[in-house]
């Protein structure tokens, strides 16, 4: 007698799929929020004045994609995007700050500390397993970031001062992760990214007139202000879209990619940002080890 044959589950299938073009679209994110780094640092713009232009104009563009396509904005949806779009806010003016002052290898790799917070505080949170061999597999690569961290003191672009800001948008960059994830249980991801960049835009203007006296960026600056919207800001709405679809875990170990690919073009485009052997083993190790986590987790 044959055996019964066995029918694929097409949930199981839907699910997979749902998860690889997820996987891609935070690709395609850390890779556009690894460029938007180096953007941040040629513009010589004052961060806080840079941080409000770029979150105003993609505010305006996304909310109006979502009207135009028939979306409404309700209360509750307007709640439900506060508390995130106000750490988004703080997290740009920090970065943007942070990245004026010391190397983009600093800023950026400070900032990739998060996948271990995530990973150690709020995996569990959202149902999220989270292995041993997880946790290892972050500090292995966390050990990668501190080769290229302290490959760069020597560098005339390093500053305490930067690294000091750097900590804090690294503290609301993963509390921004945390609160998106919670978002999107409710919201489309157009849907808040739109309205949540409003609340951004709400916290950095007061913030942009009270320590620079101005948001004029200076003339000739506004092309690079497209530039921010057009490479981190597209970054963060694809990844935003896939918060339904990828574990917060791995969305998060997978934003190891973003220093490495800022750290690179930094040393191909900008004056003062070295690259030395050690930097480039430590971004070695970073791969390697992401390639690892990637495949177990989705595994």
């Amino acid at each position: 007698m044959d055996p019964t044959p066995i029918v694929p589950d097409p949930s199981a299938t839907a699910t997979a799929e749902r998860s690889s073009v997820g996987l891609v679209a935070v690709s395609g994110a850390v890779t556009l929020m690894g460029i938007g780094s180096v953007v941040a640092k040629a513009a010589e713009i004052a961060g806080p004045i840079l941080a409000f232009h770029r979150v105003w104009i993609a505010a305006v563009i996304y909310v109006a994609i979502f009207v135009v396509f028939g979306g409404c904005i309700t209360t509750s949806a307007l709640r439900a995007a506060v508390p995130g779009g106000l750490v988004f806010g703080a997290q740009v003016g920090f970065f943007f700050s942070a990245i004026q002052l010391t190397t983009v290898a600093n800023a950026t790799m400070i900032i990739a500390l998060q996948p271990v917070v995530i990973l150690l505080f709020f995996s569990r949170r959202f149902g999220e397993a989270t292995g041993g061999g997880q946790v290892w597999l972050a500090l292995l690569a966390l050990v990668g970031i501190g080769l290229v961290v302290f490959g760069s003191t020597e560098s005339p672009s390093w500053s305490p001062v930067g690294d000091l800001l750097s900590v804090g948008a690294l503290a609301t960059w993963t509390l921004y992760f945390v609160y998106s994830k919670q978002a999107r249980q409710t919201l489309g991801a157009l849907e808040y990214q739109g309205l949540s960049l409003v609340f951004s835009a709400l916290v950095m203007l007061p913030v942009a007139f009270a320590f620079e006296g101005t948001v004029d960026p200076g003339p000739g600056k506004w092309w690079w202000i497209a530039a921010m919207v057009a490479t981190p800001g597209t970054g963060h709405m694809l990844m935003n879209w896939a918060h339904a679809r990828v574990p917060l875990g791995l969305v998060s170990e997978m934003t190891l990619l973003s220093p490495v690919i800022s750290v690179a073009l930094a040393a191909l485009v900008l004056d003062g940002e070295t690259l030395n052997l050690t930097q480039v083993a430590g971004m070695g190790l970073v791969l390697g080890t992401l390639a690892v986590m990637v495949r177990s987790t989705t595994r």
